[in-house]
């Protein structure tokens, strides 16, 4: 009899109490599963647009805190994004988020940051909150024919600032142009990055060679050199570089490390792609030396050209017209330094550009603060100017003429220029990093007393 009772059905509460419990977790998980999809959604958003690991990682959590997650894991890698919440009854819920294409889009870049504040301060619910992510990924940026001017104009006009005259400048705003809507077609075509970075810097070597020595037969005094210079700013990767460096600096090791070593084999794209032209090419080539200028002269052009450079640089980004005048200052203000370091340390590679990018970076920062927008956007049109294009492509050119003494001082130049950049970076960011933690717990304490207040209200 003792046996039977021990069989016997609990009594009819306990298994009402049940059932509520397991929908209340049915609830909870279709709850947080459609939270989690929404924050990895903004996540790729923000790392396909080219921002760091860091700022896509707390993203994702602040949103996953701000919508009743107690704890939240989060792991983002230059391609993929794990999330990961805890449920009440101890389990969890994961998704995976794979990023397949990563490009510069500033507008689209500023759009998710916005959209994770919203959602972060209950401006949106759920349901306006997946439209709004959906409205982002669907919209345009400037048109194709604005894009591929603003290619030229890079080109072009870094061309002047490396010390090339006005008529480099043209073959380099012709070549700039096609480089720039051939990467649009490739883009779209999901080509391969460093495929297309190969294609594209054998194509903007091989027509600076074709057409300078059509210049030169027409009569014109035009330099191959200067507008192969111009022409590689259309591909060099600074942006990559820059998040490299923020990342590692922020305790990402592996995804810094993996954005680094992607920005390297981007320069090696770079350098065998004008290396083969150089070597297919070297019968036709006519390398004439750059027309001389005055100090004066120089300091004009240069100025001139670093301003309206480094706007072209922000259009080709797809940044807004607004954030790129608000940019202006930071620009001005870093050349300026630059200039100033240059002439007082003329031998000094590494203090030329170290100076210089942590005031780049300094401002940029506290812009960042000010709009509310990812400080990438004034960081890069600021320090684009210090990319060290010239000292890349002498170092290639001696290379692949034998001149290994030259190609050794070249490239000594531009490591030493690289190094002062990333290092100019790296401490601002540890500076920040500081202060970081800070705001992270007050954004946390307020997070959890508003959910807090919710539930008291129910």
């Amino acid at each position: 009899m003792d046996i039977i009772k021990d069989n016997i059905a609990p009594p009819e509460q306990p298994v009402a109490e049940n059932i509520a419990y397991s929908y209340d977790a049915e609830r909870e998980r279709r709850h947080f599963d459609r939270i989690v999809a929404l924050a990895l959604g903004v996540g790729a958003g923000l790392l396909s647009c080219g921002a760091s690991v860091s700022r896509v990682e707390l993203a994702v959590k602040l949103i996953c805190l701000s919508c009743g997650a107690k704890e939240v894991n989060v792991m983002s890698l230059p391609s993929v994004i794990i999330c990961s919440i805890k449920l009440a009854d101890g389990s969890e819920v994961s998704q995976l988020k794979r990023c397949y294409e990563v490009s510069n889009n500033f507008r689209r870049m500023e759009q998710y940051n916005q959209l994770s504040r919203d959602i972060c301060s209950k401006k949106l619910t759920a349901e306006e909150a997946e439209e709004e992510l959906e409205a982002i990924s669907c919209s345009k940026g400037y048109s194709m024919p604005v894009l591929v001017v603003s290619g030229g104009l890079v080109a072009g006009i870094f061309t002047v600032y490396f010390g090339g005259s006005l008529i480099d400048g043209i073959p380099s705003f012709i070549i700039g142009c096609l480089m720039m809507f051939v990467n649009i077609l490739l883009s779209r075509r999901d080509f391969n990055s460093y495929a297309r970075t190969f294609v594209l810097s054998l194509m903007g070597g091989t027509l600076a060679i074709l057409l300078t020595a059509l210049f030169v037969v027409c009569g014109a005094q035009c330099s191959v050199s200067m507008v192969s210079i111009g022409t590689i700013m259309v591909v060099v990767p600074g942006l990559l570089i820059c998040n490299a460096v923020r990342d590692m600096f922020s305790g990402d090791i592996y995804s810094g490390a993996f954005e680094l070593l992607n920005g390297l084999l981007t320069i090696l794209a770079i350098a065998a792609g004008y290396s083969a032209s150089i070597i297919i090419l070297r019968s036709v080539m006519v390398d004439l030396p750059p027309i001389g200028r005055s100090q004066v002269e120089d300091y004009i052009y240069r100025i001139i050209t670093c301003l309206f450079g480094a706007c072209s640089v922000g259009v080709m980004f797809n940044c807004r017209v607004k954030k790129i005048l608000f940019g202006v200052g930071n620009i001005l203000a870093t050349f300026a330094l630059y200039l100033v370091i240059e002439h007082y340390f003329a031998d000094d590679y590494f203090l030329q550009f170290f100076v210089p990018t942590l005031l780049a970076a300094l401002i940029a920062e506290l812009l960042a603060r000010l709009f509310k927008a990812p400080s990438t956007i004034f960081l890069v049109p600021a320090i684009i100017v210090l990319v060290p294009g010239g000292s890349l492509y002498y170092t290639v050119n001696y290379i692949v003429n034998s001149n290994m003494a030259q190609a050794q001082i070249w490239g000594e130049r531009a490591l030493l220029s690289l190094l002062g950049i990333a290092v100019g970076i790296s401490v601002i960011t540890a500076l920040f990093q500081i202060i970081h933690p800070v705001k992270g717990k007050a954004a946390l304490k307020r997070i959890i007393a508003r959910r807090n207040k919710l539930k008291g209200k129910d």
